[in-house]
């Protein structure tokens, strides 16, 4: 009898934790797909974005300089909110499954050519579990 309870305790269990995922957990499905682009000084480079379970976006100068401008437009659904902030948070409340859209980079016309790297990051805005994707902006003579 008491080998036959602690079978069905340990089944019981089993299945409790086979169908319990923590959320904000590496399986929560969060990701971030950021294309490269290409402009040329005075015009302006469209970075796609691709996110899945995504709560919070924001975008971080990395190469670029902050005199230049990014701006979002787009996003498929559109954010509930944006904190203002710089650069600012875009959210969807609640966690949206898919999402899509654009950063705008403004590349003034005395850029010099090069590559420059903006990091862009997504997270749940519940945990803090965050992901990255870098774009490259080209900037040709």
């Amino acid at each position: 009898m008491r080998t036959r309870r602690t079978v069905l305790a340990l089944s019981a269990g089993a299945l409790c934790l086979a169908g319990c995922g923590a959320p904000g957990g590496s399986n929560s499905g969060l990701t971030i797909e950021a294309a490269d682009a290409t402009a040329a000084p005075g015009e302006t480079a469209r970075i796609e974005l691709q996110a899945s379970s995504i709560g919070v976006l924001t975008w971080q100068l990395a190469d670029v300089p902050q005199s230049w401008q990014v701006t979002h437009e787009n996003f498929e659904p559109q954010p509930t909110a944006v904190r203002e902030s710089y650069p600012p948070e875009l959210v969807w409340d609640p966690v949206a499954d898919s999402v899509t859209g654009s950063l705008v980079v403004a590349v003034p016309d005395e850029a010099s050519p090069g590559e420059y790297t903006l990091a862009v990051e997504a997270g749940t805005d519940t945990s803090d579990e965050r992901v990255v994707s870098e774009a490259t902006v080209t900037v040709e003579a």
